[in-house]
């Protein structure tokens, strides 16, 4: 008998997301339900109020234009589908949509902050389970939340939401996006995600949100380049303990570590050449109707107000294929360390083909603890 070989999940999906990347099929997707959340963050790349949404000559999709959406994304080959927002819980039709999306035989995540579901809420998923329920923790306390979020009595309501989920077998990933205004809860929060047996994926990195305020490129909320270095190896070290991070260290020091923060979605450019998937094997929606290569990336897209789904796929796709990023970027010999993409790019200068600085400072100072710390 032949040795039988098998693949993780992880790998599946890695097996996926490479064949159709080489053959031009959107077999990931993420719908942007409404930029509304409940919460007001103030590193947000997204948020709008319920009045701006109201005003805005682009209105949301109804249910009905995302199902229609999805069947024709379906027919063309997407597989995983990700809802998000702003609070995606919060849009009046989340639920109907959600469960038909997975009678649709779709693999769906849901990204949210937590503070919405409850026991009602999670009888719905468990009889329609999720592939994902994604929740960022903020901080491990009201305090930080009322800080970082403008939300009061929040922390124990996310806690709460984790164990109804854990409970009923619905599997949780926790995300954490870092700031100087959280960041002093950072060890407490690895360590809720270690007591709950949970992976927490913090991010240092905060994208100018020039699609909310179109002036603030190469601007956030966030960390200097130094505080950002240091607060990822820190973080490293307590996740993944002291072999793990010596041997990043050593990684650091020749040039190449995995690129933080990105999903299977996601890879790096090669050459000047735009070699993310985004616009290649997955795309985004955004809740006023545009089809983009990523959300973070608002240029190429297609109107889904007025073009189908299929053909702006193709014509998203041509679109990606004619854009390049810097060639310095392509030169560099950090590239393996900072891994650069077109949306970091325009977000940073506002041109994909612009050298997003913030990342070159980053790097030099890993670098330089990665020199100190041996």
């Amino acid at each position: 008998m032949s040795e039988q070989h098998t693949q993780s999940p992880m790998q599946l999906t890695e097996f996926l997301y490479n064949k159709a990347s080489r053959r031009g099929v959107p077999i990931g997707g993420t719908f942007e339900l409404s930029p509304v959340c409940n919460f007001a963050c103030r590193m947000c790349y997204v948020r709008k109020t319920a009045a701006e949404v109201a005003s805005s000559p682009r209105g949301l999709f109804t249910v009905e234009q995302w199902l229609a959406i999805a069947r024709d994304a379906r027919d063309a080959g997407m597989l995983y589908l990700l809802l998000t927002g702003g609070e995606p819980l919060l849009w009046p039709g989340f639920w109907e949509l959600y469960e038909e999306l997975a009678r649709m035989g779709l693999l769906v995540s849901i990204n949210t902050n937590g503070s919405l579901i409850d026991e009602a809420a999670v009888e719905r998923f468990k009889k329609w389970p999720p592939r994902r329920v994604n929740i960022t923790l903020y901080g491990a306390n009201d305090a930080t939340y009322r800080r970082l979020c403008g939300a009061d009595h929040v922390f124990s309501r996310v806690d709460r939401a984790i164990g109804l989920l854990q409970q009923a077998g619905v599997p949780v990933k926790l995300n954490g996006s870092l700031t100087p205004d959280n960041v002093a809860d950072v060890d407490e929060m690895i360590a809720y995600a270690e007591s709950r047996g949970l992976i927490y994926e913090s991010a240092t990195y905060m994208f100018p949100p020039i699609r909310r305020e179109p002036g603030m490129v190469g601007r956030n909320e966030r960390f200097s380049p130094q505080e950002a270095a240091a607060c990822r190896l820190h973080c490293y070290r307590l996740q993944y303990g002291e072999d793990r991070y010596r041997a990043f260290l050593q990684g650091i020091r020749t040039g190449s570590v995995p690129p933080p923060g990105l999903d299977e979605s996601c890879t790096d450019p090669l050459d000047g050449k735009v070699r993310c998937r985004a616009g290649k094997a997955s795309f985004w929606i955004t809740w006023d109707g545009w089809l983009t290569p990523c959300g973070l990336l608002p240029l190429p897209k297609q109107d889904l107000h007025t073009k189908g789904f299929i053909p702006a796929w193709k014509d998203l796709t041509a679109a990606c294929g004619r854009m390049v990023t810097s060639g310095l970027c392509a030169q560099c010999e950090n590239q393996g360390l900072c891994h650069p993409c077109a949306a970091i790019a325009y977000a940073e200068t506002g041109s994909t083909a612009g050298v997003p600085t913030y990342l070159c400072q980053t790097v030099q100072a890993m670098q330089a603890i990665a020199e100190q710390d041996v």
